[in-house]
C-alpha cells in the first residue's frame, strides 16, 4: 500500500515569528498550529542532541495537504557554506501558482522581504510544456519556487507536435 501524501515539510529558521510572518504573507497561508517542542521524547525519535528544545509554527495552505513546519530550534543559528544544487538533501520547496497570480505573488514575496532571483519568466520543459516561474530565497535564504504549470490540454497539443500558438 502506498504511502500518503506529503503531510508536512518542516524548515529550519532562525525567528519562527518573522519567518510565519513572511509565509502568511508572501504565500497567504494561514497559522494552525503553534507549540512548544523538547523533551526526551522528541529528542529520541528525531535522533536531537539531549536538551534540544523549539518553537514550531504550522502553515497551511489552501488546499490543506501538505503543511509547512516553521521550527527555531534553541542554540546558536547558522548558515553552512553548501555545494547548491549539488548539495544533498532538499534543494527548494516548490509552490503551485495560477498563471494570472503569478506577478501578484512575486510582488507579494518582493514587499515581504524575500530575494527574487528573477522575475517570473517563461521556460519549455521538453515533453511537458511551457511553466511561468520565478525562485526566490526566503528571509534565511531558503530557496523557494513559484510555479504555473500548463493544463492537460497544453501538454497533449505539445506532445501531438502542435506549437504554443497552434493550441
Amino acid at each position: 500500500m502506498p504511502v500518503s501524501e506529503v503531510h508536512h515539510v518542516a524548515v529550519t529558521v532562525s525567528d519562527v515569528e518573522k519567518a510565519a510572518a513572511f509565509y502568511e504573507k508572501a504565500l497567504g497561508y494561514r497559522k494552525t498550529l503553534r507549540t512548544d517542542v523538547g523533551g526526551p521524547g522528541i529528542e529520541t525519535s528525531l535522533g536531537l542532541p539531549p536538551g534540544t528544545t523549539g518553537k514550531v509554527q504550522y502553515l497551511q495552505g489552501p488546499s490543506k495537504i501538505g503543511q509547512l513546519e516553521l521550527i527555531e530550534w534553541n542554540g546558536v543559528k547558522r548558515r553552512s557554506e553548501t555545494a547548491g544544487h549539488l548539495e544533498l538533501g532538499t534543494f527548494l520547496l516548490s509552490f503551485e501558482v495560477p498563471r494570472d497570480e503569478l506577478d501578484e505573488v512575486y510582488d507579494r514575496v518582493v514587499a515581504c522581504g524575500g530575494e527574487c532571483l528573477t522575475p517570473p519568466n517563461k521556460v519549455m520543459l521538453p515533453n511537458y510544456g511551457f511553466i511561468h516561474a520565478f525562485a526566490a530565497r526566503d528571509l534565511d535564504g531558503n530557496l523557494l519556487e513559484f510555479v504555473s504549470l500548463p493544463t492537460r490540454e497544453e501538454i497533449l497539443a505539445l506532445r501531438a507536435g502542435e506549437t504554443e500558438s497552434d493550441a
